[in-house]
Formats: C-alpha cells, sequence, structure tokens
C-alpha cells in the first residue's frame, strides 16, 4: 500500500500535468506537419464520377491542402482500377478495416451492417476521407 508523502503528486495534480505534456506534444506535432519536416500523409483517391472528382476538388481547395501537396506533406495517389469498390447502397459485414476503405471516394457513404465492427484503423480512414457513416438495419 503506498503512503502519500511530499514527492508523490495527487491524482488530480497528474493528470493536469498529463493533460498539458499532451496538449503541449500534439501542438508540437501539427506544428510539424504545417511545417512540412517531418509528417508526411498519403491519400488514396479513387475517381470513378464527376462527384468523385469535385470531393477531391473540395477537399484540395480547403486552407492549407494545396500547400500540404505541393510541400510533399501530403500526397495524394489514384486507388487501384482492381480495387474492389463497393457497390452504392450495399453494407459491408463482419470486420471493417482500413484495407476495406481504399475504394471509397471522399465525401461518400459508408454502410455497415447490423452486425460488421469498424475497426480502430478503419474509423480512421473513414473520418480521413470524410465519410458519412450509416447503419443498416438488414
Amino acid at each position: 500500500m503506498a503512503t502519500k508523502d511530499s514527492d508523490t503528486m495527487a491524482l488530480p495534480e497528474l493528470r493536469v500535468l498529463v493533460r498539458e505534456v499532451l496538449r503541449e506534444a500534439l501542438a508540437g506535432r501539427a506544428a510539424t506537419a504545417v511545417s512540412g519536416t517531418a509528417l508526411r500523409d498519403v491519400e488514396t483517391v479513387s475517381i470513378a464520377t464527376d462527384g468523385d472528382l469535385q470531393a477531391l476538388l473540395r477537399r484540395l481547395s480547403a486552407p492549407g491542402a494545396l500547400a500540404a501537396v505541393q510541400s510533399g506533406t501530403l500526397q495524394v495517389r489514384l486507388a487501384s482500377p482492381t480495387a474492389a469498390r463497393p457497390a452504392s447502397g450495399s453494407a459491408l459485414l463482419g470486420v471493417v478495416s482500413e484495407a476495406k476503405l481504399a475504394g471509397y471516394a471522399p465525401g461518400s457513404t459508408l454502410v455497415l451492417g447490423p452486425t460488421a465492427v469498424l475497426t480502430p484503423l478503419g474509423r480512421d480512414r473513414a473520418r480521413t476521407l470524410g465519410l458519412k457513416i450509416e447503419r443498416s438495419d438488414a
């Protein structure tokens, strides 16, 4: 059983310090991404329709996006034409990982079946692509 002495921090004080450190670390990471010195993000896009092209142009017109592409901190790659693109409105079943989302165009809708499980990396990829997530009843 631990005893509290003058060298031990109280739990609330420790939480405040951890929050401050995380805030500083995340701010430093964001600054590094903007300056282009370390982080590199690769976004795979699929352009099958005029809507897909318009969605990509909207994303690239966001503040800082074009500069990130020009500086090399953001790379845009065209999805493989052989990648299985989900049928419009069809629900995904089973485990939905980041790899299963490769064929989705930015801004499109991800429909999950009633028992489908979206992995944390899959959720991150969906957020990056700006996918709207819906759950199917059937």
